[in-house]
């Protein structure tokens, strides 16, 4: 079960991530937007009911394992980012960050290894 919480808990926090950069491009192409109007804008509801489930979900996994191991493989979450980064919003990765995220993925498993 704690797995799963986990794995919800990645995938909500790279979405509200995902939504959270849409809405920066959104307010962007939208400076007349007030502050409420901003708050209240699609992208930003969507960015922060994922940001709110991802706690929820966090909290889940950190009532089960110990932070010594979980909070490391949240490092996950970069490297999920870096994919959204480059096929979601086009931008160009170089290969210092490739190699980063190689690193990371293998303290990642590593770590998931030690558990």
């Amino acid at each position: 079960m704690t797995v799963l919480l986990f794995i919800l808990s990645v995938v909500a926090s790279s979405l509200s991530q995902y939504w959270q950069k849409r809405a920066a491009m959104y307010f962007e192409e939208n400076p007349q937007l007030s502050a409420i109007g901003k708050l209240l804008s699609f992208p930003m509801i969507l960015g922060i009911v994922f940001l709110g489930t991802s706690a929820i979900t966090w909290l889940g996994v950190l009532s089960q394992w110990d932070v010594s191991v979980a909070y490391p493989l949240l490092s996950i979450n970069f490297v999920i980012m870096l994919l959204v980064s480059k096929f979601a919003f086009g931008e160009v990765i170089v290969p210092k960050q490739w190699l980063g995220v190689m690193f990371i993925m293998l303290g990642v498993g590593i770590i998931g290894g030690a558990s």
